[in-house]
């Protein structure tokens, strides 16, 4: 009997040496394996979302550079203001208003762009004046009215109602037009 208890005894003490050999392996596994394991995934899961941000940010920038490229074409190489007069002529004559002077304004320096400005005094009927500003407006390069005073040419004291140029409710304006030209 005694021989059962001594063998019970060392299958309990293997048992628990077992068990505690068992114990330091796992702590040593947890603290050199899965700990530095659990931080290089941290690690890498941050490095994954700043790279997911970085990529998100550059199809961003690509975006951007496709809408500038639309735009960038419909800059003026640096044409000048001799450009933007003849533009606004042209445009002036298709839309058959009567220009009575055009003149540039000052040019504004900006960094790689320079803003130009003409102010054309015209006389024409109303509908002709807002075709004439529609078609400055959605011309293929970019000009801009800054900005329109008119006022009915029957209103003005030397209109002459049997003259037969001008009707009663045509207008004279003075527009003021720009655009941006590009430097390079």
């Amino acid at each position: 009997m005694k021989k059962k208890s001594s063998e019970k005894k060392t299958w309990n003490k293997i048992a628990i040496a077992s068990a505690a050999i068992i114990l330091i392996v796992a702590a040593i596994s947890v603290m050199f394996i899965y700990v530095p394991f659990a931080e290089k995934n941290k690690s890498l899961r941050s490095d994954i979302l700043r790279e997911r941000d970085k990529n998100v940010l550059i199809g961003k920038i690509k975006a951007l550079n496709k809408h500038l490229k639309v735009y960038d074409k419909r800059i003026p190489e640096s044409g000048g203001v001799s450009w933007l007069l003849g533009e606004v002529s042209n445009i002036a004559s298709k839309e058959k208003v009567e220009i009575s002077s055009i003149k540039p304004g000052s040019p504004e320096d900006y960094n790689l762009y320079t803003k130009l400005f003409v102010i054309v005094d015209v006389f024409s009927s109303f509908n002709q004046l807002g075709k004439f500003i529609a078609m400055v407006e959605s011309s293929e390069k970019i000009l801009k009215i800054e900005s329109v005073s008119m006022k009915r040419m029957d209103i003005d004291e030397g209109f002459d109602k049997g003259s037969g140029k001008f009707k009663a409710f045509d207008v004279r304006a003075n527009i003021v037009i720009s655009t941006v030209v590009s430097k390079e």
